[in-house]
């Protein structure tokens, strides 16, 4: 069975890592896809979304890092993706993604499993990041190493 994890990674956690990698075990294939959204400005462009994310999947041999234009349900039918899995932080992430999932399921018949993240992590957002990053402070333990030597670099 595969399985997509979408989002914008703007930019990638070690919450989103954690859970990446939580799924990885237990999957056979796990699609890691940024979408953009044309209404939404970003803080790194797609390139380099996709850069740290493969960086930071490294060794995951059954993660594929994609991208999208489009939509998630249209993305899994053109792969044939069986299901959806999204992480959550807080009661407030959950009502977003509980949202997503019912129209996901509406829209394209597609189920959403909706897991918890780590405790350790939840106080980690790409929010947070872009703001300390705005604000010039230090992104250890945010980021994976290989993601904030990335961030550096640019």
């Amino acid at each position: 069975m595969s399985v997509i994890m979408p989002g914008s990674y703007d930019p990638v956690t070690l919450g989103h890592v954690d859970m990446i990698r939580r799924v990885a075990e237990r999957e056979d294939e796990v699609y890691v896809v940024i979408f953009t959204n044309p209404n939404k400005e970003y803080t790194f462009p797609l390139q380099d979304r996709v850069a740290m994310l493969m960086l930071a999947t490294e060794g995951l041999d059954n993660v594929i890092v994609s991208y999208s234009l489009g939509y998630v349900v249209d993305y899994m039918r053109e792969h044939g993706i069986d299901r959806i899995v999204k992480g959550y932080r807080n009661d407030t992430d959950l009502a977003w993604e509980k949202e997503q999932a019912e129209y996901n399921l509406k829209h394209g018949g597609y189920h959403t499993e909706l897991i918890l993240s780590d405790e350790k992590y939840r106080s980690i957002s790409s929010t947070l990041v872009r703001k300390k990053l705005g604000e010039g402070e230090n992104l250890d333990g945010l980021l994976p190493p290989s993601v904030t030597e990335y961030i550096k670099s640019i």
